[in-house]
């Protein structure tokens, strides 16, 4: 694993100190991280859920990009989610939740790990 990606898994363990953090090399230079646990607020039931990526070889030249969540989450208003969440998909072999949120601008202006992974919180927070 590359010396960028370990540090990403690092910082979002200590973003995330009260979460579980996995990890699994990619066998490229990358890894797929999970952090277990994670609030989404009342807007969702559960109200917590994991949230898992993909931090590539190219890191942080290159976008976290999608992020997943668990797919019993749902919306407590009952609207269903449609575009950028999209369901029936697989993260490491976990049914999940796509969240399309990515950043066209990361080999200019490369964007953090955690960074990231707060940004498709704040997104889900901010749902509509």
């Amino acid at each position: 694993m590359k010396r960028d990606v370990a540090n990403a898994i690092e910082e979002l363990k200590r973003a995330f100190a009260s979460s579980d953090v996995f990890s699994q090399e990619d066998g490229e230079g990358g890894a797929y991280v999970i952090v277990e646990n994670v609030t989404i607020g009342c807007r969702y039931r559960p109200s917590s859920t994991w949230i898992g990526g993909h931090i590539t070889a190219l890191y942080p030249y290159a976008d976290i990009y999608p992020l997943f969540i668990a797919d019993n989450v749902c919306r407590a208003d009952g609207v269903a989610f449609e575009p950028p969440v999209t369901p029936g998909v697989q993260f490491l072999d976990r049914p999940a939740l796509q969240v399309s949120r990515r950043n066209n601008h990361t080999q200019h202006y490369p964007q953090t790990a955690v960074a990231k992974f707060v940004k498709v919180l704040h997104f889900l927070e901010e749902l509509q």
